[in-house]
């Protein structure tokens, strides 16, 4: 039997063990709209980097799983 064994560091769990927002929470699935099409997204993106300040940016992209409603998706 091959065995491996996961390395566990404590000091990265320490660093990341606080309460957080729940993935869902900005912006609320009520913002979703479909008049928000590609040419506002366009805009919105592009008023990211006025002024030549970069600012980064994270994008979530959901993919439902659960054929039932779960505590995952809340």
């Amino acid at each position: 039997m091959n065995s491996t064994l996961t390395a566990f560091d404590s000091s990265l769990v320490s660093r990341f063990d606080r309460n957080g927002p729940r993935y869902t929470s900005y912006p609320t699935a009520d913002r979703f709209v479909e008049a928000f099409g590609p040419e506002q997204y366009r805009t919105w993106a592009a008023r990211r980097n006025i002024g030549g300040i970069q600012r980064p940016l994270a994008l979530y992209v959901h993919l439902p799983f659960c054929r039932d409603i779960c505590f995952y998706c809340a």
